[in-house]
């Protein structure tokens, strides 16, 4: 692991000198990682998530407010690039179980030896740099000017139109400022990058309006990365000048 490349990661522990010494730890091990915040629950958690889009998450199961199971449904929901390692004083099925289901890379029983969390996270750090190589090298196969930074951006908007994820992650992702990404997706495309994005979502909602009569509206915009019902419905009429309900009526 000898790349200047340093991955961002924070972590949510409400026991403070078990998250301490979890820092500290990670600190001594001489890994590509840089710590960027640490949260005492989940709601502190999505706040710093929501502030530097780490790479990684490491959080506790129990913690108040907002547990580590909540916070993990969210990252997974909203920032499926972000890797999550659990920790936990619970050595319970169910908890391994749901974290699993939430494509949780590890999920250890504390406490943890430094071993352990090496060996953990030397993993973690192989799957994120095997991804990081892959649009590297798709980069370098096509030299990256402006057109082709707009056709990375076709392709990943086709592929993952009906994740849920912001502008800002997407620059984040591509490694460019999201005003950037918008003035190159509409030189080159003649439209927005959000309108783009949009439309993709409409017309798949569309389908699914239609060919499946039996589907719940609110399950039709979860399916198109909209996981509030009542923002695909008010997103649906600004776009077609109807509810979903009366688009399906039609």
């Amino acid at each position: 692991m000898n790349s200047i490349l340093k991955y961002k990661y924070i972590i949510a522990e409400d026991e403070s000198l078990i998250r301490k010494n979890i820092i500290k730890k990670i600190c001594t091990l001489n890994l590509p990682l840089s710590f960027v915040g640490e949260a005492f629950n989940g709601t502190e958690a999505i706040e710093l998530v929501e502030k530097h889009y780490p790479d990684l998450v490491i959080t506790d199961v129990r913690m108040p407010e907002c547990d580590g199971l909540e916070l993990v449904r969210y990252i997974h929901n909203n920032h499926p690039e972000i890797k999550v390692i659990i920790l936990s004083g619970y050595d319970d099925f169910t908890y391994a179980q749901t974290a699993l289901r939430y494509q949780v890379k590890d999920y250890l029983l504390k406490p943890v030896s430094a071993d352990t969390l090496l060996e953990t996270l030397q993993k973690v750090l192989i799957i994120m740099g095997a991804e990081k190589e892959e649009l590297d090298a798709y980069c370098a196969t096509h030299s990256l000017n402006q057109r082709s930074i707009c056709n990375l951006l076709l392709k990943y908007l086709q592929e993952n139109y009906k994740k849920d994820f912001t502008l800002h992650e997407l620059g984040d992702k591509f490694g460019f400022t999201p005003e950037y990404l918008g003035k190159i997706f509409k030189k080159y495309t003649g439209e927005t990058l959000s309108k783009y994005l949009t439309k993709l979502r409409m017309n798949e909602a569309k389908r699914l309006l239609l060919g499946h009569p039996e589907m719940e509206i609110q399950k039709v915009g979860e399916l198109v990365g909209y996981k509030d019902a009542f923002y695909f419905s008010r997103a649906f009429k600004n776009y077609t000048g109807m509810q979903p309900s009366e688009f399906r009526k039609e």
